[in-house]
C-alpha cells in the first residue's frame, strides 16, 4: 500500500509519526505494533486496521517458550517469535513482586489458545534467570510502550530456547570467558559479575562443600543447565565427593533463596538473593552475566528500548540499590 501512493519507508512513517524503523519492521513481518501504532498508519494510508492487520494464518497452538507442553487452563503470555505464536505461563515471569502476572490468553485441552478481551500486543521475549531481568523489562516497556515478555530460564534452557527460535534474546551467566559461541549471530552486553555459591540461614554458619559432601545435606539446587548448579559441581569435583548430593530443584535464584529462609539447610543461589533474604552466603565463583541479543531482533523497538536501558543510569541506580551486583563494566559492548 506504501509503494501504491510512491512513498518510501520514511515517508510513511513521517506521515504516521512512527520510527521508520517500526515500519520496516512491520513490512518484513519482525514485529505487531501496538493499538496507538496501527491506528497512525492505518490513518496515514486511508485504510482500516483490519485491512493492514488481518492475519489469515492458520497459526496453530503456540510454541511453549522452553519446548516443555503447557498444562490445559493455564494463563499464558503471547509474543510473536519469527513469526510464530510463542507462550509464556504467566506464572513464572521473572519477578519477585507479590502481583498477579498479566496474562494474553488461556490454553485449551488441545494445545490450543483462547485471547482475553485486550488481545495480543506483539513485543519482545527474552529468557533468563538474572531477577535484574524484570527490572529491564519494566524499564524498557515505559521507554517503548511495547512489551518486554521475561520467561525464566536457566542459562543452559535460555541457550536452547535461542537456539529454537523461540525467543528473541537471552540473559546467561558463568565465568568469565566459559560462556558457549551463541548459538545465533548475536549482539552481546556485559550486564554485570555477580558470586554464585551457597546460602544458608544456620546459626552456625553457612556449610562448607565438604561438610555438604560428607554429611549429605539436604540442599535446594537448580537445573543441570544452570550456571549455578554448574558452579557446584566443580566444586565437589575440586574435593574429590560425588557429582550429585540431595535436594529438591527449585525454579531460580529467588525461589532458593525464599526456601533456604523458610527452613533449607542451604541452597544454591547468587549473592543478591541471598542477601535479600538476610541469609549467609559463602562465595563458590564469580560469573560474567551478559545480554544476547538475536541480530535478526535488533530493530524491534521493544529490542533497542533494552539497549537503552542497558546504557542508561536508571538500571544501574536500581541495581546497586539490590547489592551484590559489580556494575563496573554494565553496558560494556562484548566483540
Amino acid at each position: 500500500m506504501r509503494e501504491a501512493e510512491g512513498w518510501s519507508q520514511a515517508d510513511l512513517a513521517e506521515r504516521a509519526g512512527v520510527s521508520r524503523q517500526l515500519v520496516g519492521a512491520v513490512e518484513a513481518g519482525r514485529h505487531a505494533p501496538n493499538v496507538a501504532a496501527a491506528l497512525a498508519l492505518a490513518r496515514a494510508l486511508g485504510r482500516s486496521v483490519e485491512e493492514l492487520f488481518a492475519d489469515d494464518r492458520s497459526e496453530g497452538p503456540p510454541v511453549p517458550v522452553l519446548g516443555t507442553g503447557l498444562a490445559a487452563g493455564a494463563p499464558v503470555q503471547l509474543a510473536r517469535v519469527a513469526g510464530r505464536l510463542v507462550a509464556v505461563p504467566a506464572d513464572r515471569g521473572v519477578a519477585c513482586a507479590e502481583r498477579w502476572a498479566l496474562a494474553d490468553a488461556t490454553v485449551g485441552p488441545d494445545g490450543d489458545v483462547t485471547l482475553l478481551a485486550d488481545g495480543l500486543d506483539d513485543g519482545m521475549v527474552i529468557a533468563g534467570c538474572d531477577p535484574a531481568l524484570g527490572v529491564i523489562a519494566d524499564l524498557a516497556e515505559r521507554i517503548s510502550r511495547h512489551r518486554v515478555v521475561t520467561a525464566h530460564a536457566s542459562t543452559g534452557r535460555s541457550i536452547e530456547a535461542l537456539a529454537a527460535g523461540r525467543v528473541h534474546g537471552v540473559v546467561v551467566h558463568a565465568p568469565a570467558g566459559t560462556l558457549p559461541p551463541p548459538p545465533v549471530p548475536v549482539r552481546r552486553w556485559h550486564l554485570a559479575t555477580w558470586q554464585v555459591g551457597v546460602a544458608s540461614g544456620r546459626a552456625s554458619g553457612v556449610p562448607t562443600v565438604e561438610e555438604i559432601a560428607t554429611r549429605r545435606l539436604q540442599v535446594v539446587q537448580r537445573d543441570a543447565g544452570a550456571g549455578t548448579q554448574l558452579a557446584f559441581a566443580r566444586a565437589l569435583q575440586r574435593i574429590g565427593a560425588p557429582d550429585a548430593v540431595p535436594g529438591p530443584v527449585a525454579d531460580g535464584h529467588l525461589d532458593v533463596a525464599r526456601r533456604v529462609a523458610a527452613g533449607a539447610a542451604a541452597g544454591l543461589t547468587m549473592e543478591a538473593a541471598a542477601r535479600s533474604f538476610g541469609l549467609g552466603f559463602a562465595p563458590l565463583e564469580a560469573h560474567a552475566v551478559e545480554v544476547w541479543i538475536a541480530e535478526a531482533w535488533t530493530t524491534l523497538p521493544a529490542a533497542t528500548a533494552v539497549v537503552d536501558v542497558l546504557t542508561g543510569a536508571s538500571l544501574r541506580s536500581r541495581l546497586e540499590l539490590v547489592g551484590g551486583y559489580d556494575l563496573a563494566q554494565c553496558a560494556t559492548r562484548v566483540a
